[in-house]
Order: structure tokens, then sequence, then C-alpha cells
């Protein structure tokens, strides 16, 4: 196959998976149905976890439910520290 055959190839099939998809905003997406872990059991005769250098992953506080009708968000919220 010629290299001029392949990039037509390449740019046909680019195009098609560009069209595919049916997207909701219905399903959760996986990370929204995480949940905290336990903690790790260190076996006898090793070295202790550091619990300061454990991730806390902070609580997130709710949001008021969006209308069912409302589009998919394409960027999350602004978030503004307070303070600033």
């Amino acid at each position: 196959m010629s290299g001029s055959r392949i990039a037509v190839c390449l740019v046909v099939a680019a195009m098609l998976c560009g069209c595919g998809g049916n997207d909701t905003c219905e399903e959760p997406e996986p990370y929204q149905e995480s949940v905290e872990g336990r903690r790790i059991d260190v076996p006898e005769g090793l070295t202790e976890l550091q619990e300061g250098k454990e991730l806390k992953v902070p609580v997130a506080s709710p949001l008021p439910p969006r209308p069912e009708d409302s589009p998919c968000l394409e960027l999350p919220p602004s978030y503004n520290k307070p303070g600033r």
C-alpha cells in the first residue's frame, strides 16, 4: 500500500471515530462513585507508614442538583480560595 493510501485511510478512520459516541450526563463517571479505602495494614517486621505523608481527601461541600435538561459541563466550575 502506498503512503498516500495509508494517509487517506488514517484520515477517514479519524473522521469516523469523531462522529461516534453517545455521551450523556445521565450516568455517573467512575470517579464519582469512588469511596475512601481502608488504611494499609503493614505486615509485622516492616516499617510503619508515616501518617503525615498520607493524602487526606476532604469532604466535598454539596451543591444543589442541576436541572435535568441542562447540558453536560465542558469545564469544571471555577474555584476561588477563601481569602483571595
